[in-house]
């Protein structure tokens, strides 16, 4: 192959090839001399180019190499400056340890100072306090000797090494001990409340402050028993259990009156020491103190109860009940008789339930105000984890005796109150008469009074258990009882008597409820979860005797149906399809409306006479529900056209303005899908619908869905068919 043919074959990616000289000198052609001529040259400008670029790069490398050879003289005085700045740092270094070795050093010599310091005014306390106890013992200042005392106390025992004057103060220490436990006995014997508190107080500044608020607190346990001794002496007295005889000037009094002065007296005495208690002792020795003193009051107030179930014979009443519910021949004792015995147990709940409440909100208020005190003082507790556990409580009795014995007479007040209402029930049934000038019988209401009398007395025990018991004892007598009374009462009185009583005892049962809910709220200042699910059974209770009622009702209203569908009779034989003259003589002679009203009346009023209002107005309700049922009915099986449409939308408000009359209740619901048929059958034509369909409705609202309007429609004998199924209802 030739150099001509070769470079012709070359393609672009071989333009870097260059020929050797022999094979230039070989070439022969011309275009193959042009086309290398362009080649050489074509590479001579790329290597122009590269070399240029070469050059560029040599230059900068140059800058970059004088820069290099600069900048070694450019570190040395940074290297000579970063030497120096290291030495300082060491200097400053071992300057901060010999600084810092100085001021432990003066520290330690400083804490030393201290305790040479505190140890000399230890010492120098010491020898003030032997001297001030001393001098304090000869002017028979207690409490100034005691404060050395506490000084004493308080000082470090290192200091008392190798000298007598531990002793001395310990034998003063000893000393007043036994001085202040003296003069508390005297003080005892006298009976001196002031000079008592005073050597109580001094048990604190000696180290024993719970001895001394203890000691205190057994102090007002004995004036407390004084006055509660005197208060059962004086109950037993008036209830003849005792051989001595009561004077003529002392009143008698009750246990419920002799609990209720214990407590009181109790209470007087708590809020009488409050303030000495809290400034001598702390507000923490409060809480001691009540403790103290709901212990004592558990003693005497169960006696008192102990009496009141031996005089009541609470026991023996309890069996008898028990054994009565087992035998059908007649009561163990009349009711009226367990009244005054209900009476007093809830009044003895009620001073129990306020004097424990009394008692934990003293007991609160003295904890607060501890809390407060430290919280100001801020010192953390020191208290082992026991009393912290403690002060979680109010450091009450959780359960007192007192708390248990009431519990248990509680139980005995709840069967006895059970027995009082079922047999009051039970008397007022078989007592049940007519009342003159009222719609019910006498029974209801006495049944009702002995509910809310039971129920008030519940409230007034304080007892949320007592309430909720008796609650379920009314629902439990409501659904056994009255019930079967009104059963019985249905088979041989008039159907208003058993009407009016069933919706009384409904209403009442509502109104009980209400009653409840409020004394509740205002005794126990909100609703108990326990208490609202009774009350909520109660209002069950009155929704069965509305079912009852309602059943009642429909029975009643039966009896008269047979005498309104013949008066309805007439309807049926009426045609709509009245010509000019037929329509004017319908509104001069109508022989349905009026005969429908004539007999209505007439049904309508014995029951008038017998029936409460809201009874007679859902009675004749009954009939109109019945009558517009009956006439719709009979109202798709006739033809209409335009006048008789006009007739009976007529006829329908005479009917409608003659039961609204007699009745207080609304009739239009009742007349409502009846007189939107009316209003179709006096249409001009099929597409008026569309007028008062849909949006156009404005306030009408639709009783009849689309299908009832066309088979309504379809009864004018002068409307079109398909025009009416053409509708876009």
């Amino acid at each position: 192959m030739t150099l001509n043919t070769r470079l012709s074959m070359r393609s672009s990616a071989d333009r870097s090839y260059l020929p050797s000289l022999d094979e230039i000198s070989a070439v022969t052609e011309l275009d193959s001399i042009e086309s290398l001529l362009k080649e050489v040259v074509a590479r001579e400008r790329l290597l122009e180019q590269e070399l240029n670029t070469f050059l560029e790069e040599s230059r900068n490398d140059e800058v970059k190499l004088d820069v290099f050879e600069v900048l070694p003289g450019k570190l040395v005085p940074i290297l000579k400056e970063t030497r120096r700045l290291t030495g300082t740092i060491e200097t400053s270094c071992n300057l901060a340890e010999n600084i810092s070795r100085k001021v432990k050093d003066l520290d330690a010599v400083r804490g030393r100072v201290g305790n040479v310091t505190k140890r000399v005014n230890d010492i120098l306390d010491v020898k003030n306090c032997i001297e001030g106890v001393q001098r304090a013992m000869e002017k028979e200042d207690y409490e100034e000797a005691a404060s050395y005392i506490q000084r004493f106390l308080n000082i470090d025992p290192s200091v008392f090494e190798g000298s007598s004057s531990a002793e001395q103060l310990r034998i003063a220490e000893t000393r007043l001990k036994e001085i202040a436990h003296r003069k508390l006995e005297e003080a005892i014997r006298a009976d001196n409340n002031e000079e008592i508190l005073r050597y109580c107080s001094l048990y604190t500044p000696l180290g024993e402050r719970e001895e001394g608020v203890t000691r205190y607190a057994h102090y007002l346990r004995n004036q407390a028993n004084k006055e509660s001794d005197a208060i059962y002496k004086h109950l037993a007295r008036s209830l003849g259990h005792t051989h001595v005889a009561q004077s003529e000037d002392e009143k008698p009094i009750s246990c419920q009156e002799a609990i209720t002065s214990l407590f009181e007296g109790v209470a007087d005495l708590i809020e009488s020491q409050t303030e000495l208690v809290t400034e001598r002792f702390g507000p923490a020795a409060m809480v001691t103190i009540t403790r103290h003193l709901q212990a004592q009051t558990d003693i005497p107030s169960t006696k008192i109860v102990d009496l009141f179930m031996e005089t009541f014979h609470i026991s023996r009443l309890h069996d008898e009940i028990m054994s009565q519910k087992k035998r059908t021949d007649g009561q163990v004792k009349d009711a009226r008789d367990v009244a005054p015995i209900l009476e007093e147990v809830v009044l003895m709940s009620q001073s129990a339930e306020l004097f424990d409440q009394f008692l934990r909100r003293k007991a609160k208020d003295a904890n607060d105000l501890q809390a407060a005190v430290d919280a100001e003082n801020s010192e953390e507790s020191t208290e082992p984890k026991s009393n912290q556990v403690k002060k979680k409580t109010d450091g009450l009795l959780h359960v007192s005796e007192l708390n248990r014995r009431m519990q248990e007479i509680i139980g005995f007040y709840m069967l006895l109150e059970e027995y009082f209402m079922s047999e009051s029930v039970k008397k007022a049934i078989r007592l049940d008469s007519v009342v003159e000038d009222s719609l019910c019988s006498s029974a209801v209401d006495r049944m009702f009074f002995v509910f809310q009398k039971a129920t008030q007395r519940a409230l007034l025990s304080a007892n949320l258990n007592a309430v909720c018991a008796t609650i379920n004892i009314v629902i439990s007598i409501l659904d056994r009882d009255v019930k079967e009374y009104l059963q019985t009462l249905n088979t041989k009185s008039t159907n208003g008597t058993l009407l009016n009583n069933t919706e009384e005892s409904s209403e009442y049962v509502l109104k009980l409820r209400k009653e409840l809910e409020m004394g509740c709220q205002q005794t126990f200042r909100s609703l108990d979860v326990k208490v609202k699910s009774c009350l909520d059974e109660l209002t069950e209770s009155s929704n069965n005797l509305k079912k009852i009622l309602s059943k009642n009702m429909d029975e009643a209203a039966s009896h008269v149906m047979p005498k309104v569908r013949t008066f309805l009779e007439a309807f049926s034989g009426l045609g709509y399809e009245l010509s000019e003259h037929e329509f004017t003589d319908r509104e001069i002679n109508d022989p349905f409306v009026q005969q429908l009203i004539q007999g209505v009346s007439t049904v309508v009023k014995p029951f008038k006479a017998t029936l409460s209002s809201s009874n007679f107005d859902n009675f004749v309700h009954h009939i109109i529900r019945f009558a517009c049922t009956r006439m719709e009915q009979e109202l798709m099986r006739k033809r209409f056209n335009q006048l008789g449409g006009l007739q009976f939308d007529k006829e329908l408000r005479v009917l409608q303005s003659f039961f609204s009359s007699i009745t207080q209740k609304s009739v239009r619901d009742k007349f409502a899908r009846l007189t939107q048929m009316a209003f179709l059958l006096h249409m001009e034509k099929e597409s008026d619908v569309l007028g008062y369909w849909g949006q156009n409705s404005s306030n009408m609202t639709w009783r009849l869905t689309p299908s009832e309007v066309r088979k309504v429609l379809s009864l004018r004998s002068d409307f079109s068919r398909e025009a009416i199924a053409k509708l876009k209802l």
